[in-house]
């Protein structure tokens, strides 16, 4: 999967299994049980992005209260 910013948007392209591993995180950090604030840092490299993505930070609103 890769992520890149072009023209100030972001855009995200990947295989079948690149999406589906991008919803498995949005899904856990979206569980009642994960905190307000919980977020993953994906670096260029780390599965599932690849070498020449721009990292990604999913994360909960940390002003979210639910």
């Amino acid at each position: 999967m890769s992520v890149e910013i072009v023209d100030g948007s972001v855009e995200i392209f990947g295989d079948r299994a690149g999406p589906r591993d991008l919803a498995r995180w949005c899904l856990a950090l979206s569980d009642e049980r994960a905190p307000c604030g919980a977020h993953i840092h994906l670096d260029p490299g780390t599965l599932p992005l690849s070498l020449d993505s721009a990292p990604l930070m999913l994360a909960r609103d940390p002003r979210e209260g639910y």
